[in-house]
């Protein structure tokens, strides 16, 4: 049996490198080259489970794009990140990546930002506009770069990171120089991606037969791809017609579901759970770590287990709470744990609860809306946590 990356069997390298394109799915070699040649090494394998899940993976010269085409109803695939950047730094990445498309091949930050700054006060433009001379908006704009540099559209020609902490923090001097890589910038602009991003939403009737039909086509892919991408496919969740296929072909979605990633599915009265593979690179790097030594993801863990003793589930597993309930719940939490809270989190009950609320929505056990908590029938896993906490110095100090 051969091995391939980090001494796998080579359909083991395969899946672990079918993880990380989920994870990152615009590849360059010129910023990874290891990454890349594992795509070529499995281009035909990887290709195929792309296709199973309706993607596009699309490779030009020394650049690798995964894409994620919306299926029947749904308008995007990808789950949300996990403390995802501002809009406003995606707003202006955006328009970055439109400036680079009339920009010389090697740029500086200070042209960029003046073709940012003309871009965003076009008629056409429908954001507020971009004010270079506010520092606040030229740290967003430097986030920007960034988010550009990690996907290699970008590649820095200057070392002195002096010049660029210099503009961002006056707006003086040229800030850095950098390259563009046309091939990335092509793959990351993709206008057949973008035009069925922004494609207008069409409403669905019970009793339309072409919104069926649409459904009815694509729903092995949709399935699937919830259970891959979001590692939890929630019946509840599920449009009934929907629900009623995944119960009966789970065990279908779990076989695919597996030979893709490695991991393996549990199968559960409230839906269908993967779990990935903890000794692989991209596999753990794509797993949220909890719970997790640190003290707050051990808070987040008891606020968790409170709540379920606060309120009982739903018939399909799920727990409610207005935002007043859950700040009650975790209010009890931080009063009677408060000797074993680290010292940012003693600063006040809203500054545990702001902790433990990313926590947990990071990980995809609770939902947070503008009415409060919904707590994922998933997270009874983590019931009755048992934890020793000793004191430390800083506990000790006066």
């Amino acid at each position: 049996m051969t091995t391939g990356a980090a001494g796998l069997t080579t359909h083991a390298d395969a899946q672990d490198t079918f993880i990380g394109l989920l994870t990152t799915p615009l590849v360059s070699a010129r910023v990874d080259a290891a990454r890349f040649g594992s795509l070529l090494r499995h281009r035909a394998r990887i290709t195929e489970w792309a296709g199973r899940l309706g993607y596009r993976l699309v490779i030009t010269g020394t650049v690798a794009r995964l894409h994620r085409d919306p299926a029947g109803p749904q308008r995007t695939a990808a789950p949300p990140a996990w403390d995802p950047p501002s809009r406003r730094v995606l707003v202006l990445a955006a328009l970055i990546a439109a400036a680079c498309e009339g920009t010389d091949i090697t740029t500086t930050v200070q042209v960029l930002s003046d073709e940012v700054r003309a871009l965003s006060a076009s008629p056409g433009a429908r954001i507020v506009a971009y004010d270079p001379d506010r520092r606040v908006e030229r740290q967003a704009f430097v986030r920007g770069l960034d988010q550009l540099a990690s996907l290699g559209i970008l590649l820095r020609r200057t070392s002195d990171e002096a010049l660029l902490r210099k503009w961002e923090e006056d707006g003086t001097g040229v800030g850095a120089g950098f390259e563009i890589d046309r091939d990335v910038l092509l793959q990351f602009t993709d206008p057949y991606t973008v035009e069925l991003a922004f494609r207008p939403e069409e409403p669905e009737g019970e009793d339309d037969d072409s919104a069926a039909a649409v459904r009815a086509a694509t729903r092995s892919q949709r399935l699937l791809r919830t259970l891959v991408e979001d590692t939890a496919l929630l019946y509840a969740d599920l449009h009934p017609l929907d629900a009623e296929y995944a119960r009966s072909q789970r065990s279908w979605l779990a076989d695919r579901a597996v030979d893709m990633t490695g991991g393996a599915v549990e199968m559960r009265e409230e839906g269908m759970l993967l779990r990935l593979a903890a000794d692989r690179p991209a596999s753990a790097a794509a797993t949220a770590q909890f719970p997790a030594a640190t003290a707050s993801a051990w808070f987040a863990l008891k606020t968790l287990d409170a709540v379920m003793s606060y309120r009982l589930p739903n018939d399909p597993g799920w727990i409610t709470l207005t935002r007043a309930e859950a700040e009650t719940v975790a209010g009890r939490v931080y009063r009677d744990n408060f000797g074993a809270l680290t010292k940012a989190l003693k600063e006040s009950p809203s500054k545990m609860f702001d902790v433990v609320e990313q926590v947990l929505s990071g990980c995809g056990l609770i939902r947070v809306t503008s009415a409060g908590w919904t707590v994922s029938p998933v997270a009874a896993r983590y019931r009755d946590p048992k934890a020793v906490w000793e004191p430390t110095l800083e506990d000790l100090e006066p």
